[in-house]
């Protein structure tokens, strides 16, 4: 009899929609701050939003080392997941040394 906890199938679409769905809005509102001219609101809700997405991206971060540690069968698969979460920490600094530099804060 195969021992389950190691063939368990570790399936988690939620991180990959959750990088996905952080980038896309992430993007439009820094499309929409370089877009309009008077941009308090959208830098005031763009960065409540980014402060939400960072907290759930960390929660969903800490779920799937707790599944690379757990299931060391999925490693390479799970792995994967890891590195397309923690994809949006480059493309958010790109993003913030651009407002910077546009003297945008």
């Amino acid at each position: 009899m195969k021992n389950l906890i190691n063939e368990e199938k570790f399936e988690c679409r939620a991180s990959t929609e959750l990088t996905i769905g952080s980038l896309i809005i992430c993007s439009l509102f820094f499309a929409l701050l370089l877009l309009v001219k008077d941009n308090s609101y959208i830098l005031i809700v763009g960065f409540l939003f980014t402060v939400a997405a960072l907290f759930l991206n960390a929660i969903m971060l800490f779920h799937l080392l707790e599944s690379f540690i757990s299931l060391p069968n999925q490693r390479d698969y799970i792995g994967r997941k890891i590195l397309i979460l923690l994809s949006n920490i480059p493309i958010a600094l790109l993003y913030y040394i651009i407002i910077v530099k546009l003297n945008l804060l």
